[in-house]
């Protein structure tokens, strides 16, 4: 018994020493970190923080204990420190915020915050490279995209001059009308190209009241014209006259892409219905087709740029790959989300989640 006392006596302290050492592993690791680590108190001060912390906020010893808001003023960090620190709130900003260093405009910031217990841990990454290269792909494919939209006018022109003359052998006549087609659709990929990237280079946009139910009959009207060679029956449920707030030449562009899918992607004769109506969260916008469905593993990379399920289908309907990407970021800039609902070979259902935030009661006359 003695013995085994003797050995259970020497088993705290080397645990001690083994957790001891753990944590001296990691706070040297913190220390090294090139991104900013601070620790936060119940009361938002500081309780501890890395070097590469101290250097960005030009930290002291003396600071210990200073409120956070005391050191980073941005407006837009407030924002989203109070909403991740506010309950219910803090599940839709784990992405953390991105901003214009205080101290350096040409350098750019992203905040997380995570807190545990009654404390925060704060970390701020240093973007500036990956916002460089993210503005440097927008330019060359908006570059790329106007410089490509002339040449292709004056081929699209030329050709259909061409197809339209009576006395053209038949063996040309297949020649040219291939070549229509495809400059035609290489056309409308670079036409989303330039929206997509409109879309992306435009930070704020002017918004306005969209008279939704105006809107929705024009997508109706659009989406009934393309229907002629499909023959589907579309129904149109409009419940609430509420409107929104926002960009009605981006929301038109959004619309529209998730009808004319639901067009193109259902077998002849289907049934397509469009519908708008209120929910606690806000307004819904939602498309439901009995057409081809889409298989689990898809949906999730479906709002990706020329994401394609099956590339021989996209050519068959003259898909460009872009839509969902351009419905995507127009939801991005109206704070709304964009959900998909698809059971293969039964149908699908996508809809725009609208937060109250945007939605406007029609105005009176």
């Amino acid at each position: 018994m003695p013995t085994e006392n003797n050995q259970q006596g020497k088993l705290e302290p080397i645990s001690q020493q083994n957790t001891t050492d753990q944590l001296k592993k990691i706070r040297s690791a913190l220390l090294a970190l090139r991104d900013a680590v601070i620790l936060l108190n119940d009361d938002d001060g500081l309780e501890w923080w890395n070097q590469a912390a101290e250097d960005l906020l030009l930290l002291q010893a003396a600071d210990k204990g200073k409120h956070i808001f005391d050191f980073i003023r941005v407006p837009e960090f407030r924002q989203y420190y109070q909403a991740a620190t506010t309950p219910n709130d803090g599940d839709g900003v784990h992405d953390g915020v991105h901003m214009v260093s205080w101290r350096d405009p040409n350098r750019y910031l992203k905040c997380e915050l995570t807190p545990f217990g009654d404390e925060k841990l704060l970390i701020i990454y240093d973007v500036t490279r990956l916002h460089n290269l993210e503005e440097m792909r927008r330019d060359f494919v908006a570059n790329v995209s106007h410089e490509l939209r002339t040449p292709l006018t004056v081929m699209m022109g030329y050709l259909e001059n061409f197809s339209d003359q009576p006395d053209m052998p038949a063996h040309w006549r297949r020649g040219f009308e291939l070549m229509s087609q495809q400059t035609a659709r290489m056309n409308r990929v670079v036409n989303d190209l330039l929206l997509l990237s409109r879309i992306e280079i435009e930070e704020t946009h002017e918004l306005n009241y969209i008279d939704m139910t105006k809107l929705l009959t024009h997508v109706y009207d659009d989406a009934q014209a393309y229907n002629q060679e499909y023959g589907h029956t579309i129904h149109l449920q409009i419940d609430t006259y509420d409107g929104l707030q926002g960009s009605e030449m981006y929301l038109n562009s959004a619309l529209s892409n998730l009808v004319i899918n639901a067009v193109k992607y259902t077998p002849k004769g289907g049934n397509i219905a469009i519908s708008w109506t209120k929910t606690a969260e806000g307004c819904r916008f939602a498309v439901e087709d009995n057409g081809i469905g889409i298989a689990p593993e898809h949906i999730a990379r479906l709002t990706e740029r020329f994401y394609r399920i099956d590339k021989g289908r996209s050519r068959a309907t003259g898909g460009t790959g872009l839509g969902l990407a351009i419905v995507k970021h127009v939801l991005y800039q109206h704070e709304a989300n964009l959900q998909i609902e698809s059971v293969e070979g039964v149908g699908s259902t996508f809809s725009m989640v609208f937060p109250a935030a945007h939605i406007r009661s029609a105005p009176t006359n």
